[in-house]
């Protein structure tokens, strides 16, 4: 099974830190730490690939490729988490797994 999994983006915020990352050097502040245990979790022979969009963004190839989508966000992920599934709706799949915290 060909999972591609997807950790839905930050709005820009006072809190999301961007010019201190920018001056860091950081991509990103908060690890998804809940999807990589998802992936850790799948069965050994799936083929996995993980999209952190806080980092970058997924490719028209990676929605192709896969046969299943998982997403998990936080709340304030929602308008990213909403978007992504309306993407994978218009792009004819089903996902697997949601989950908004």
């Amino acid at each position: 099974m060909k999972t591609l999994l997807i950790y839905p983006q930050f709005p820009q915020s006072f809190w999301s830190y961007d010019r201190f990352m920018k001056i860091a050097g950081l991509k990103a502040v908060l690890p998804p730490l809940g999807m990589i245990t998802v992936a850790a979790l799948l069965p050994k022979d799936w083929e996995i690939r993980f999209c952190d969009r806080n980092v970058n963004l997924e490719t028209e190839a990676d929605w192709k490729w896969c046969d299943l989508v998982i997403l998990s966000a936080m709340l304030v992920q929602k308008p990213d988490f909403h978007a992504l599934i309306q993407k994978a709706v218009r792009l004819g799949g089903c996902l697997f797994h949601l989950r908004l915290i």
